[in-house]
């Protein structure tokens, strides 16, 4: 009988090392992977504040931008408006001009003068 119990006593001694070693390997690889989450979160936040502060810089140049304009804020969106409308103008005139060749172009086929 005391052999047997000596037995279990050896035996709850190993898987207890055993136990041990194996929470000592879990803890350094939990270790090693809060590290690098931790470096990929500081490098995110880093990127992250750097886009902010170009976003902010961009919002503040374009309110001085307007702040300096000699209409205010109305005459600036006014000022852009004419604009957009200016640039909307040319490119609905190219439209049609292309339409117009287009066409010109299909008649022509059409009628036997197949220049093109």
């Amino acid at each position: 009988m005391e052999n047997l119990f000596k037995n279990l006593t050896e035996s709850a001694k190993d898987m207890a090392e055993k136990a041990a070693e194996k929470l000592g390997e879990i803890k350094d690889a939990a270790t090693e992977k809060v590290n690098e989450m931790s470096e990929k979160a500081e490098a995110m936040a880093a990127e992250a504040k750097e886009e902010a502060a170009e976003k902010l810089a961009e919002a503040q140049a374009a309110k001085e931008k307007i702040q300096a304009h000699e209409g205010g804020a109305m005459g600036y969106l006014t000022d852009k408006a004419k604009e957009l409308a200016g640039e909307l103008k040319e490119e609905a005139q190219e439209a049609a001009e292309e339409g117009r060749d287009f066409w010109e172009k299909a008649k022509n086929y059409v009628s036997g003068d197949k220049k093109d």
